[in-house]
């Protein structure tokens, strides 16, 4: 009877392992589901904000490039002034590419992947 009782705990306990495991895939790949869909919805918000920031600098860049053609009585050279000041930007840009935009995207992924887990924990300590 022992025997049969010990080999009845095993199965038990293999099959409680199986379960168990089961679960916790599950769980880490509704989080892992959930963790991509806030990083594309961050993605997308922050798209369509730089969409529409990058639409409005067309306009102002355009009015102060008519602005300062009138005030030098030439559209050409406001537009060339324009012109250049957003190829100096760019070259700026693209020297410090690394340090500006890797901090930035770092920071921002870091905030969506982390973010949740630091109020998990923190709701767990406050029970």
């Amino acid at each position: 009877m022992e025997k049969k009782s010990l080999f009845e705990n095993i199965s038990e306990l293999k099959e409680n392992l199986m379960l168990y495991l089961e679960t916790k895939l599950s769980w880490y790949g509704i989080t892992g589901f959930e963790k991509a869909v806030k990083a594309l919805t961050v993605l997308a918000s922050n798209g369509f904000v730089l969409l529409v920031m990058w639409i409005s600098l067309i306009f102002v860049s355009a009015a102060a490039a008519i602005y300062i053609g009138r005030l030098l009585e030439s559209t050409e050279l406001g537009l060339l002034i324009i012109g250049g000041f957003y190829f100096l930007l760019g070259i700026i840009f693209f020297t410090w590419r690394k340090q500006i935009f890797s901090r930035i995207v770092i920071r921002i992924l870091v905030n969506v992947f982390f973010q949740d887990d630091d109020d998990h924990n923190n709701s767990k300590a406050q029970k």
